[in-house]
């Protein structure tokens, strides 16, 4: 965390994080065997299946001003589906992944949505969305799923990806076959106003100063935790995606949109580096 030296220039100290899961195994566990029992469309039958522009919609209070701007097919991700509904906009598919109740609270049902719902969500998540079309994938990276699915003899695929829903459904929108990503809502910082979601945070937000960028491109941040990693993520995932030919842009203002600038800049002077080191949540 920055420290402020006694001149008027911030006394940097890189950034290291930490991060624990919010849910324990055997939660999880417990929430796919709920899952399994239940029975649901796999996500198999969905690899590839799409292609063209997809717009990924988080909930970051940017989108009030770009959710008009919405391209391709659309993907909200928790609270941005509600806010997309309560706009007119109706996403074709909206991406549930973690694993706490509290994740019910964001699934409004919509008989014309495709909900991308993780197996390991929490039962209250499929009751709400009783009646809607839910297709179920399991997130790689999550304690023992790989053995978990072996041992109940599940052959099928897992979604690698970020620990944040916008860095996760980046992964899952190119397993579903789309090249050209759209990134909205992605903010990763409190704006002018103070506000961290479009429709206010449901959780204790840990704030703290940042700084993202070298000498004048430099810019400061109100920040979490949380953001900063899925920030970090971001610059392994426009690494590794631009190596593929995966484009990606993201619109709105925050840590996020401004790390962004600074990697496709970076690209097209040709110093990019290329990371291909996978990521699991």
């Amino acid at each position: 965390m920055p420290v402020q030296a006694e001149t008027s220039e911030p006394l940097l100290i890189p950034l290291k994080l930490i991060m624990e899961g919010c849910a324990t195994q055997e939660e999880m566990n417990r929430n796919v065997a709920a899952s399994i029992e239940r029975g649901y469309e796999r996500f198999n039958e969905h690899l590839g299946k799409h292609s063209g522009e997809v717009s990924i919609v988080g909930a970051g209070p940017s989108i009030r001003e770009t959710y008009r701007e919405l391209r391709g097919d659309v993907l909200a991700i928790n609270s941005a589906i509600g806010f997309l509904l309560d706009n007119g906009v109706v996403p074709r598919f909206a991406m549930l992944w973690d694993a706490h109740e509290l994740v019910a609270s964001f699934a409004v049902p919509h008989p014309d949505i495709i909900y991308f719902v993780a197996a390991r969500c929490h039962p209250k998540v499929f009751e709400r969305l009783k009646g809607c079309r839910i297709v179920c994938w399991h997130a790689g990276g999550d304690h023992n799923i790989a053995a978990y699915l072996a041992e109940n003899k599940i052959e099928e695929p897992m979604v690698n990806g970020g620990s944040a829903g916008v860095t996760r459904a980046m992964f899952l929108s190119v397993a579903l076959g789309y090249r050209s990503l759209h990134i909205y809502g992605a903010d990763s910082a409190y704006n002018e106003r103070g506000e961290t979601h479009v429709n206010g945070s449901v959780v204790p937000e840990k704030a703290f100063a940042i700084w993202v960028g070298k000498d004048e491109g430099r810019r400061r941040f109100i920040a979490t935790p949380e953001w900063c990693a899925q920030v970090e993520e971001y610059r392994t995932i426009y690494s590794m995606f631009a190596k593929v030919g995966i484009s990606m842009n993201v619109y709105g203002e925050g840590m996020l949109p401004h790390l962004h600038g600074i990697l496709k800049a970076q690209q097209e002077a040709g110093i990019l580096e290329q990371s291909m080191q996978g990521l699991n949540g």
